[in-house]
């Protein structure tokens, strides 16, 4: 009989083999939950014997931590804790841990691939195709990338690879607002160091890679989009909540900027009638900017290899919610 309970409480990836094959051998049996766990009371009923959580987006708050008696450790699959109450868990000893490094060149290809969708406006030229119209002479508001200021909000590792590979279109220039990211850290690479308004008012492209902090939350609103440029394009591949969605689909319909590409909702699924929804220059995909087989496999690893330390009585490697 296993000693240990493993339970996943969002399930979706194609199979658990990873996690069972890493597990199994330290006493866990790895259980998978028969739907998504998605408000507090599934998860409690789910994993009301688990030693370990794995999770995704799941809610693990205050009542559910304080609901599951033997848990020792929750592992997330990906980066971003906003739905783990980390201080519960550090007051009741419990590991926090997640997957740091395993989609940096995935979201920075899809931030890309949005970015430069919205530049060619892509979406609305193929909708025309399928509907008849083939334009060979349009005048549209395209340009050409090299020559661009490109902003970042946010400088983190994912933002630095995306950086690194849009540096092959030869930007004008790459200004940065991070307040935890030195100007000299940024010189180095390149960039310069600016205030979050010179980058709204001067950047042409603005890809967003911030935490969701409170700090954050609406950081881009609609005070924010009235600074940009009415030719300027927004990416956001980090969290939902740092855009005001309803305030973008505003300044969107009304020719403020010029496009959006987002990948990240402040409510996921995007309700259907969410007025973005309705916008033909924003380009919405549904938070799959970390997604590819390889990055599933570093990411289902990771998750599963934190588990195991402490399973086996050792402290994780990417431990966030240090006592």
């Amino acid at each position: 009989m296993a000693r240990y309970k493993v339970v996943v409480i969002n399930p979706g990836y194609e199979s658990y083999d990873i996690e069972r094959s890493l597990l199994e051998p330290v006493g866990a049996e790895v259980l998978v939950a028969e739907s998504d766990c998605d408000t507090e009371d599934r998860v409690i009923a789910t994993a009301k014997e688990a030693d370990a959580i794995l999770v995704r987006e799941g809610p693990v708050t205050r009542r559910v931590i304080e609901s599951l008696d033997r848990l020792k450790v929750i592992a997330r699959y990906g980066v971003g804790v906003d739905n783990v109450d980390l201080e519960t868990a550090r007051q009741r000893k419990i590991y926090a841990c997640i997957v740091p490094n395993y989609g940096n060149e995935d979201v920075s290809d899809h931030a890309m691939a949005l970015l430069l969708a919205c530049i060619r406006t892509l979406s609305v030229r193929d909708r025309n195709v399928r509907n008849g119209i083939f334009e060979t002479d349009i005048v549209a508001e395209i340009h050409r990338t090299t020559g661009r200021n490109l902003g970042i909000i946010g400088y983190g590792k994912i933002a630095r690879v995306f950086h690194r590979k849009w540096q092959g279109f030869l930007p004008d220039r790459v200004l940065i607002y991070d307040p935890f990211v030195d100007g000299a850290t940024i010189a180095q690479a390149g960039a310069e160091k600016v205030e979050l308004d010179t980058l709204l008012e001067t950047a042409d492209y603005i890809s967003i890679h911030a935490p969701l902090t409170p700090k954050t939350r609406h950081l881009i609103d609609a005070a924010a989009m009235k600074k940009m440029k009415s030719t300027a394009i927004i990416v956001n591949t980090s969290r939902g909540a740092i855009i005001d969605t309803v305030a973008l689909a505003q300044a969107l319909a009304d020719g403020e900027i010029f496009a959006a590409g987002i990948d990240v909702f402040e409510k996921e699924p995007l309700p259907v009638d969410h007025p973005l929804a309705a916008i033909p220059n924003a380009i919405l995909t549904p938070h799959l900017a970390w997604y590819s087989k390889e990055s599933t496999r570093d990411l289902q690893t990771g998750a599963a290899m934190e588990v195991k330390r402490v399973l086996a009585g050792e402290q994780p490697q990417n431990w966030i919610n240090r006592w």
